[in-house]
């Protein structure tokens, strides 16, 4: 069971928060030189918005389904297609890797390409797909900083940063730009672990009088994508595809 909590912090705060995390943990050996990496998920949901409805309206159990990658991406670029299931702030994950054009045919309904290296959780991912009728809705992009714990192998601190997206119909749009953004003057503070809270961060969260937030990237940017297309907050088109010109919205 992992547990993932998350917190609204002001960018004024990012280096004087960087430096006392980094004194308590390791530096994530996948990110580049500076530590940050960029992070790219294509979000995928009904015509109907289950999805996005059920983080609205406050559901306990949820699942968020996208197709993620990292840095640069094109077609040969591996990437993750990951279900997520969270209840409450605890959260369980299954992701099958393989390159995005295999992806995109896969969902198509082309064979399983014979390199996947998890053919059960692709299996899972498709039959998921195609039994609600999942379509492409939202890219959401940004630039991730991770630490690891030193002492605790599950623990994960993350600053995710510029926040930004563009509504999409087609997973092959995994690289594109990502024109609107969500968040220019806050970054969102993730920290996971298996057991325990860092007791260690505590008093620099009391410090900033950072409390614990529900924040759900996804939502976030679908919101502010349909602010920047319509000027009003998402809702979704009953029955439809969903695309931005379909995109139903409510004040």
């Amino acid at each position: 069971m992992r547990h993932e909590l998350k917190y609204l912090i002001p960018l004024s705060e990012r280096d004087t928060l960087a430096r006392y995390v980094a004194w308590h943990t390791l530096g994530d050996p996948n990110a580049d030189s500076d530590g940050i990496y960029t992070v790219r998920s294509i979000y995928l949901d009904t015509s109907r918005g289950v999805m996005y409805r059920a983080k609205r309206e406050g559901v306990r159990e949820r699942m968020k389904v996208r197709v993620r990658g990292y840095g640069e991406v094109d077609l040969d670029s591996t990437v993750g297609l990951e279900l997520k299931r969270k209840r409450g702030s605890t959260a369980w994950k299954r992701r099958a890797r393989m390159t995005l054009d295999e992806a995109d045919r896969w969902l198509r309904g082309n064979g399983i390409p014979h390199d996947v290296d998890d053919p059960d959780a692709a299996r899972t991912f498709r039959y998921f797909v195609l039994r609600r009728s999942l379509k492409p809705a939202v890219l959401v992009a940004y630039e991730r900083q991770a630490f690891l714990g030193a002492h605790d192998p599950t623990l994960r601190v993350t600053f995710d940063m510029n926040l930004r997206g563009r509504f999409t119909s087609s997973l092959t749009r995994l690289g594109a730009v990502a024109p609107v953004t969500v968040f220019d003057r806050h970054f969102i503070l993730e920290v996971k672990f298996d057991h325990h809270f860092p007791r260690w961060l505590k008093p620099e969260l009391a410090r900033m009088g950072a409390q614990k937030r529900a924040l759900s990237k996804y939502v976030l940017t679908i919101d502010a994508c349909a602010r920047a297309t319509h000027g009003r907050r998402a809702s979704f088109a009953g029955g439809r595809e969903l695309r931005p010109g379909l995109l139903q919205t409510s004040i």
